[in-house]
Formats: structure tokens, sequence, C-alpha cells
């Protein structure tokens, strides 16, 4: 895994639990954007990650 794709993974990771760590949990639709995001950050991620072979 390169270097950059660590740092994306990361972001997604922060994405995924910056409504707790900053306090805006009780807004809904902020809480599901930032999770729903980092979720697709790192699912892409993870799919650039992947060998050919297996995405086939």
């Amino acid at each position: 895994m390169k270097w950059h794709q660590w740092i994306l993974l990361g972001l997604g990771v922060w994405l995924m639990i910056a409504p707790w760590v900053l306090g805006f949990s009780q807004f809904n639709l902020a809480l599901w954007h930032s999770v729903g995001v980092g979720i697709a950050v790192i699912f892409f991620t993870w799919c650039g990650v992947q060998p050919p072979s297996v995405l086939e």
C-alpha cells in the first residue's frame, strides 16, 4: 500500500469518528453525511488497493 492510500484511509476513519470527537453528533444530517463520506472514502481507497484479479 502506498503512502497516499494510508493517508486516505486515515482521512476516512477520521470522517467516521469526527462527529463524536468534535461534538456535533447531535445534528443528524451532519452526522450521517460525515459517516457516509468516511465510508465512501474507505471503500474507494480499499478498492484501489485490491489486485485486479480480485475485482474481476
